[in-house]
């Protein structure tokens, strides 16, 4: 008898702690999709700040990304764009971002840009 009730009570703390891990882990996934969001906004809004200081003519979609670029009065369709660091070294051998080059990946080849403007 003691047994069974001892399996009993692990049983009925076992079960009512299942909705509270399960809240909590929608809680990380949630807050996890929120920064991914943000993080992909601001990464959209840089690359529409770079194309607009250099004067290129784009086409972004609903969420903000950059779909197509005007080169050479013609329209090409962005597949890819890559974001890459310029780092310069400091005298104390410390390294800081001065610029960042873009890569905007087409069909008819990639477009390079590189801007001294900051993604913040």
């Amino acid at each position: 008898m003691k047994k069974i009730s001892i399996g009993l009570l692990a049983a009925l703390l076992l079960f009512s702690w299942l909705p509270f891990a399960d809240a909590q882990e929608y809680g990380k996934i949630r807050a996890l999709r929120e920064r991914a969001a943000y993080v992909t906004k601001q990464k959209n809004d840089f690359v529409v700040r770079v194309l607009r200081s250099y004067k290129i003519p784009h086409e972004t979609n609903d969420q903000g990304a950059v779909v197509r670029i005007n080169m050479d009065a013609k329209w090409l369709a962005v597949t890819a764009i890559e974001i890459v660091p310029v780092l310069t070294e400091g005298a104390d051998k410390s390294r800081q971002v001065t610029a960042h080059e873009l890569y905007f990946f087409t069909a008819d080849g990639i477009l390079d840009v590189i801007s001294a403007l900051t993604i913040r």
